[in-house]
């Protein structure tokens, strides 16, 4: 039930809702309402969420591989309640070494299912559950499970508050972060970072000789033994990067000061060795090689342009004139493409000719137009200083809806239209949910539950100018709200807010032409502090409790 509280506010009443789960923009945001409500609509239906008893314990499972539940969980965290028992399921089958498994499947009902791997690869890379008849598969190829586990934790706490599990799984996450620092298919001693087979960006296969054939084949396929080429991926560090900083955040909730220390001090070595390694001036190389590349991947590592890009923006491992320079690569690109590409979300470019194993160009990773590059990008973008590229992306987004009956698969095609083999499609449209709520509307969480929260309204640069914004995590109800109004002709921009947060920091863009601003809360008056980021300039005020009214006036 809605709980109706009438706030008065110098002068005025807003009546803020307190809902439970809800985040939504109201219909005076326009296409972007719809957008958000139709990509929550993915979500839920023809998605794969739904609950499954594992281990005697219901739990929510919003895709199958945990690497997928992970990368969703951005937008499931605005509207689930469980968004933990799923990641505990795998912590608990960690191995001896600190791997994880990609994927369980049951066999019970499917005769012997996926058990042809365990005569194929070597034994630490499944497991077979044979009192519950399930079996677990760990791509060898994959390098990113052990970070994203720590990001997927994080998540949980963030959105609960959940001490205990902390607690708990603490010890487990520093064992996965040191089977990575350690394991010789995954660490490399020359570089020190994380090293995989030669992949397209994250993705879980190679390209093998077209020579080989049967089990050769998919032993080269997805394999990772001690003879296979390596090198570096730029987007595993990343990843580490942020793992080992969000270890560090967890470490010091649980007042474990040293291990907080500790691992702070590892996320600023991965990144003076990722921007020094794999950065080329221009945006993060594909692949930094450690040993020769494969003759049958025809590409070039140091200036090919991977999807982790966009993913090492957001997660901080870039200055704001790095993202720029990665930001304005992607603009090139749909220069390069524009009139054969709706959009220049690609898993790799330029593509790999003629094919990149069983992917020809404009298939799958080698090609096609991928909406959680997009995401990602536009998040990017929003944060980043290029608002309005940022909404561009958007505008392709609808376009791309439009024409798939207000559905967003996983995989499309040059023109719009869904490609055959796709990524689950709650991958992409969780990056759009992100992109939606943390760059357009601009709510970002800066500690756990919004207690700090940082709001940088950026409806101005869509033409908005009007709107009430409500964002929730889905365990604890309504969170933050706030109404938007802007004044063109006053150059004015008044936002007041509510919820349940204790700090705020309100960043507001200054509206073309003007150079100067002053603030007011509650009728005070309060010092601005500007930020100039790329192609934009943002108005800062700091203050505390949830139920105020700022006003910016520009000149």
């Amino acid at each position: 039930m809605k709980t109706i509280i009438a706030l008065l506010l110098v002068g005025f009443v807003f009546v803020c809702l307190i809902s439970k789960g809800q985040t939504t923009f109201t219909n005076e945001s326009g296409m972007y309402a719809k957008i958000l409500s139709d990509l929550k609509t993915n979500l839920y239906e023809q998605a794969t969420i739904k609950t499954v008893k594992l281990d005697g314990k219901d739990r929510r499972m919003f895709i199958s591989w945990i690497r997928d539940h992970i990368h969703t969980m951005k937008a499931y965290k605005y509207w689930e309640k469980d968004m933990g028992s799923y990641l505990d399921f795998f912590m608990g089958r960690q191995t001896t070494k600190g791997m994880y498994f990609d994927y369980w499947e049951s066999y019970k009902n499917n005769n012997v299912g996926q058990l042809y791997f365990t005569n194929c690869f070597d034994h630490e890379f499944y497991f077979v559950d044979v009192e519950n008849q399930n079996f677990f598969f760990r791509m060898p190829i994959e390098a990113d499970l052990e970070y994203l586990m720590i990001e997927g934790v994080y998540t949980y706490w963030q959105s609960t508050g959940d001490q205990q599990y902390l607690t708990k799984w603490l010890p487990t996450l520093v064992k996965g972060m040191r089977y990575e620092m350690t394991d010789p298919l995954r660490w490399s001693a020359k570089n020190l970072l994380v090293k995989r087979p030669y992949s397209i960006d994250t993705w879980d296969f190679t390209s093998g000789p077209d020579s080989l054939k049967g089990v050769d084949r998919l032993l080269y396929h997805i394999g990772n033994t001690a003879e296979t080429p390596k090198g570096i991926m730029q987007g595993d560090n990343s990843g580490m990067f942020q793992a080992s900083k969000q270890l560090s955040g967890m470490f010091k909730a649980t007042g474990q000061k040293e291990a907080a220390f500790e691992w702070d001090l590892q996320g600023d070595m991965f990144l003076q060795r990722l921007n020094t390694i794999c950065w080329n001036g221009k945006f993060y190389s594909h692949f930094i090689p450690e040993e020769p590349v494969p003759a049958q991947i025809k590409t070039d590592p140091i200036n090919s342009v991977g999807l982790s890009n966009t993913y090492s923006i957001n997660r901080g491992a870039t200055t704001h004139e790095m993202a720029a320079s990665i930001i304005k690569t992607y603009q090139e690109i749909g220069d390069k493409t524009k009139g054969k590409s709706l959009a220049p979300w690609f898993g790799i470019f330029p593509f790999i000719e003629p094919h990149f194993g069983n992917y020809p160009v404009g298939e799958y990773m080698n090609g096609a137009v991928l909406p959680l590059v997009g995401g990602e990008l536009t998040k990017a973008a929003f944060q980043n200083g290029y608002e309005k590229y940022a909404v561009q992306q958007l505008e392709i987004l609808n376009q791309i809806l439009d024409k798939n009956n207000r559905r967003l698969p996983g995989c499309l095609n040059a023109d719009g239209t869904p490609q055959k083999d796709a990524i689950p499609g709650e991958w992409g449209q969780a990056a759009f949910i992100s992109a939606l709520v943390e760059g357009l509307a601009g709510v970002v969480d800066k500690s756990v539950l919004f207690r700090e929260v940082e709001i940088s309204p950026r409806w101005y640069f869509a033409g908005v100018p009007k709107t009430t914004i409500d964002i929730g995590y889905g365990g604890d109800g309504n969170q933050v709200q706030y109404e938007y109004f802007y004044k063109s002709e006053e150059s004015r921009i008044e936002i007041r807010t509510c919820g349940k947060f204790d700090r705020f920091t309100m960043r507001i863009p200054f509206p073309d032409k003007t150079r100067s601003a002053t603030a007011s809360i509650n009728g005070k008056n309060f010092k601005v502090s500007t930020e100039d980021i790329n192609q934009s300039r943002y108005a800062i005020v700091k203050g505390i409790g949830s139920k105020n009214t700022i006003v910016m006036k520009f000149r």
